[in-house]
């Protein structure tokens, strides 16, 4: 059993349109002219992830014989390993020999 309503005509919703909206309108904070003219908090700036990139440079080129050589006053591949660890660039200051009780191990270094 199927029982139809007729809608509403539009003349008979309007007083409720316009209340609706009436409230809508009283629910609005009132406007503060002060607060209306505050600066922002802070300030925005813009730095750019690649601002810093510094593009391929070619090195110069020299011998094998310099390049062993360079890498054995340094220390070899413990100064390269502890350079990726502390972050302090390998140089042939640090070429000295450090009391390290572990340097003999493995034939990793010399008696």
């Amino acid at each position: 059993m199927a029982i139809s309503h007729p809608l509403p005509s539009p003349r008979a919703l309007m007083p409720w349109a316009l209340a609706l909206l009436a409230t809508a309108a009283f629910a609005q904070p009132p406007v503060d002219a002060e607060a209306s003219k505050t600066v922002p908090p802070t300030q925005l700036q813009y730095s750019s992830a690649i601002g810093g990139y510094q593009a391929y440079t070619d090195q110069p080129v020299q011998s094998w014989q310099q390049a062993n050589d360079k890498v054995g006053r340094i220390g070899g591949w413990r100064a390269y390993a502890k350079e990726i660890k502390t972050g302090v660039p390998a140089s042939a200051q640090d070429a000295a020999p450090a009391n390290d009780p572990h340097t003999g191990h493995h034939g990793g270094g010399k008696p």
